[in-house]
Parts: C-alpha cells; sequence; structure tokens
C-alpha cells in the first residue's frame, strides 16, 4: 500500500467479491470446479495475508437463470449452481459472509433463503457503517421461462427504513448493479444525495474500477469488485481474477482491487497472473 495505513493501524477489513459464476462455463482453460478449488484458496490466502472480518458477496454465484445459449441449469435440470456454491465455496471459507442474488439467481425470496439462508436483501453493520445490502433485480421473479434477469432499481422504502433504524452511521449502498443510464426516481435520487451516503460497490461488468456516480446518483465514489470468472476488460489481466477489500479506520475507508495470483490459458497460450493491487482509492468517513 502506498501508506501502509491498513496493514500497520487498522484491524479492520472486510473482502468483497462478485460474478464468481459456478455454471456450465469454463474460461481461461480452467475447469469450473478447479477455479471453485482455486477461489477458496485465495481467499485462504488473502485471510493468512491480512485477516478480515467478512465477505460481502453481491451476485452471480451461478447461470442457473440464464437467457442465453443452453439456458440456466435451474429451468433446464432443476439444478441450482447456487446451491452448490453453498456446499462447495461459501462453506469452506475462513470469515463469516452475506450474499445477494445478481440478475443470475432470479429465485423468489422464500426460494434464495431456503439456498443461501439470505434474504434478497437486509443490512449489515460494520464497525461504525451501514451496509446496505440491495436487491436491484427484484423483477420478474421465480420466472417459468429463462431470463438474464429483470432490473428494478433500489428499493427506496427499504433503504429509507434501514437508514432510519440507525440515524448516526455512515452508509454505504452495495448491489450487484446499480444502472444510471435507467433515470433514477425522485426518491431514488434523495437517497444517492443523502450526506451520510458515502460509497457505492457493485459487481455485474467484469471490471475493476472506480468512478463517480453521475448527477442522479448523488456524485459519490462507486467502486466495481471485479470478477473471478472472466475479465470484461482490455487488456483482460488489469482484472483478472479477484476481489475487493475495505479497510476502516476512525475516520475513512480505504479500498484495494487484488489481482490474485493465477496461471490460466489466454488465445492458447499459458499465462501466469501475478497477484496484484489494484485500484487504490480513500474515502473519509
Amino acid at each position: 500500500m502506498e501508506d501502509n495505513l491498513n496493514l500497520q493501524t487498522s484491524p479492520h477489513r472486510i473482502i468483497v467479491a462478485s460474478d464468481i459464476h459456478d455454471g456450465h462455463i469454463d474460461w481461461y482453460g480452467v475447469p469450473t470446479h478447479e477455479r471453485m478449488a482455486r477461489f477458496v484458496a485465495d481467499m485462504q490466502a488473502e485471510y493468512e495475508r491480512a485477516p478480515y472480518d467478512m465477505i460481502l458477496f453481491l451476485g452471480d454465484y451461478s447461470l442457473d437463470h440464464w437467457a442465453y445459449d443452453r439456458g440456466g441449469s435451474w429451468l433446464n435440470d432443476g439444478v441450482s449452481r447456487t446451491a452448490a456454491f453453498m456446499h462447495d465455496v461459501a462453506a469452506k471459507l475462513p470469515a463469516p459472509y452475506y450474499m445477494i442474488p445478481g440478475n443470475h439467481e432470479q429465485y423468489g425470496d422464500a426460494k434464495w433463503l431456503e439456498i443461501t439462508g439470505f434474504h434478497r436483501q437486509f443490512s449489515v453493520v460494520w464497525q461504525g457503517i451501514l451496509f446496505l445490502m440491495l436487491d436491484t433485480f427484484g423483477g420478474n421473479l421465480d420466472p417459468t421461462a429463462h431470463s438474464d434477469g429483470t432490473y428494478t432499481g433500489m428499493d427506496c422504502t427499504f433503504a429509507r427504513a434501514e437508514m432510519a433504524k440507525y440515524p448516526d452511521l455512515p452508509v454505504v449502498l452495495c448491489s450487484h448493479f446499480f444502472n444510471f443510464h435507467m433515470e433514477p426516481r425522485s426518491e431514488e435520487q434523495a437517497v444517492y444525495n443523502d450526506p451520510r451516503v458515502i460509497l457505492l460497490l457493485a459487481g455485474h461488468i467484469h471490471r475493476s474500477d472506480i468512478l463517480v456516480t453521475p448527477q442522479a446518483g448523488g456524485r459519490k465514489p462507486m467502486l466495481w469488485t471485479g470478477n473471478y470468472s472472466y475479465s470484461a476488460m482490455k487488456p483482460e489481466i488489469d482484472s483478472m481474477w479477484g476481489y475487493r477489500d475495505v479497510w476502516v479506520d476512525d475516520n475513512r475507508l480505504i479500498s484495494n482491487y487484488i489481482v490474485s495470483e493465477n496461471d490460466v490459458t489466454m488465445d492458447g497460450a499459458p499465462v501466469h497472473i501475478p497477484h496484484a493491487i489494484r485500484d487504490t482509492i480513500r474515502i473519509m468517513k
């Protein structure tokens, strides 16, 4: 790290991960079951490098609901790869975790709770910060036809109710995706513009990136969490398999994108991916 503040003075750290995709597609020459095992090993190695308190998962653990090619495994075969993820991956992690669905997990709340133990949205308080785990793909649930998910935007009633429970805490908004190209409603803009909201975390686009939301999104810092499946960046190595962390001290958050060390195949050639730290940002609480 540039100033080592997070490693030397703050014991409080979380991991934020998304788009792991335990499904029927293999990427970069690595079979899916091996990629899942590598993810578990990387989570353990990261914990040994610097322990973390919890993991926030922001969706797309599967291709259970999939609109393309052969379709998703849930409607096709009655197979939930999300359930497999719970058994093969989540159960082996070194820290507690919390999960919201992505656009490829269009289970209704009852089925989602049965599979994961979580509701589709909820809140988590950690180190004096309120993390709102938002379901922004809450439309067309339990579909009877293959679906790529239906974006609904923020549930503002839920967000405001949770914020009212903790009136003195700064707020981080977490979802699988925030779509600012769909003009937010006035109540959404009011939440985004609330001065208590200090940060947004999201996945979905398979990129690691830092940006500032548009005016409709409150001009707040927003961090993309990358992927552990396929990279949408060019060159791909810049956002290869990894996850984001968040450190906190009394006054600020520090976040980095962490690329895991891996050996893969790209364009038919072996490629070694070194461990790397990218996209570091500091945010005042």
